[in-house]
């Protein structure tokens, strides 16, 4: 197991992080969601904290705490005060040490119902919500790990054994596969100390795959464009690419074009589709922090009769005309204090602080490697922004999907009705 420790007096709390390389990246084929399932399957008791306990005895000192799972990692956290700082400790040493005894048939239908009424609310419910799915299974070959949703597809959480889940824990719930942080009013010589008590008798696990071995960056897709109808009032564009992974200095350089795009009234895109061509309700640009790659994506929310051909077209024409032209100084100034204001505006919580580092020490190997980010973004250039344009965001490298509003069914059976009346 690997322990970080951040020291910071300002309030006597302290926040326990534990992170598993384990993600949605880490399942098969047909059996999507397991990382996610999983998840919630630790929330319901292990063998000396039966279901219930975990929160009350964290309650009862005034603690909260939370778990969540993603494409590269699953995790879970404590926030509480620093004097009660072994109670997390203990708890999560038996769910990782004594949690099997609980996974029963009866705990995991009771969560496999959960989780498929959370992808009924959060996807098929959802307006715009099946757009992110479809998007990735566009964008990634199908047997890549990051084209199948984090939640799973609904055939493969019906068909998840106890066996499935049992596999998943004792592979990656391990010492060997996870990083404990602790951010707060606790100094290094005892964090490593308590690390030591609650877990250093545990065994390290089975040796797992490096993440080097894994695809990396996939070809240019095969499907480059696609539209799927919703229940929606407006159409909505999204435009996205696989890039560089997260941490190197490609990556630093298209965060800084991602801001420089969409962020602020003045940004190139807000420019052309919003304040000054009217041609979009809406725009915004993401760049994922992932392991095997990056995603980078473009999403616009078209105005009342606008084409959405027109909203790709001016995208296009954009992202060509900095790939060509370059950027100017203060483009480049702006975007560069702007993403760094949010990068560290999100490390302000002992909560943030342990994440981050907890993330960086899991993708990047390294906590350290957090500040070596934060300070690759002074050292971005101009002709860094239109090269990685020209190199990544190219015509052939781009997958767009246009959500369109679903017709109205009624409209076809009032003008039967007019026919019939008129004859």
């Amino acid at each position: 197991m690997r322990v970080v420790a951040h020291t910071d007096h300002g309030a006597p709390l302290v926040t326990v992080h534990l992170m598993f390389r384990a993600g949605s990246r880490d399942e098969a084929p047909g059996r999507t969601g397991l990382a996610h399932l999983l998840e919630h399957l630790m929330f319901e008791g292990s063998q000396h904290a039966p279901k219930g306990h975990f929160d009350d005895v964290l309650e009862r000192v005034g603690g909260t705490n939370n778990g969540s799972t993603w494409l590269d990692r699953t995790n879970y956290y404590v926030t509480l005060p620093s004097n009660a700082v072994e109670l997390p400790l203990w708890l999560e040493r038996d769910r990782m040490a004594f949690q099997l005894p609980m996974l029963t048939e009866e705990v995991l239908e009771l969560q496999r119902g959960v989780v498929m009424n959370e992808r009924r609310q959060a996807y098929e419910n959802r307006p715009y919500g099946l757009a992110d799915e479809r998007l990735h299974e566009l964008l990634f070959p199908p047997d890549h790990p990051y084209s199948w949703p984090t939640i799973g597809y609904m055939r493969d959480l019906e068909a998840m054994t106890l066996d499935d889940a049992r596999g998943f824990y004792a592979t990656y719930y391990t010492p060997g596969n996870a990083v404990l942080v602790f951010a707060g009013d606790l100094e290094p010589e005892q964090a490593f100390a308590l690390a030591e008590h609650y877990f250093g008798d545990l065994p390290a696990g089975p040796a797992l795959p490096s993440p080097e071995s894994a695809p990396a960056l996939p070809p240019s897709p095969r499907v480059q464009r696609d539209t799927m109808d919703d229940d929606v009032s407006f159409p909505r564009i999204y435009h996205a690419y696989a890039v560089p992974a997260y941490g190197t200095d490609d990556w630093v350089a298209l965060d800084a074009l991602a801001y420089l795009l969409a962020d602020g009234d003045s940004s190139r895109l807000q420019r052309a589709l919003v304040r000054d061509g009217r041609l979009a309700q809406d725009v915004d640009t993401y760049l994922w922090p992932t392991a095997l790659c990056g995603l980078f994506g473009i999403v616009a929310t078209a105005r009342s009769e606008v084409d959405p051909a027109a909203i790709e077209a001016v995208i296009r024409q954009v992202l060509d005309d900095v790939a060509r032209d370059g950027v100017t100084d203060d483009e480049l100034t702006g975007a560069v204090n702007r993403v760094r204001r949010d990068h560290v505006g999100q490390l302000a919580t002992m909560e943030e602080r342990a994440d981050s580092l907890a993330y960086a020490a899991t993708v990047l190997g390294d906590a350290d490697a957090l500040n070596r980010v934060l300070d690759g973004y002074g050292k971005v250039t101009k002709d860094d922004l239109r090269r990685v344009a020209a190199q990544y965001l190219s015509a052939d490298r781009a997958v767009t999907l246009v959500v369109l509003p679903k017709a109205d069914e009624d409209e076809g059976d009032d003008e039967d009705e007019e026919v019939r009346d008129a004859a």
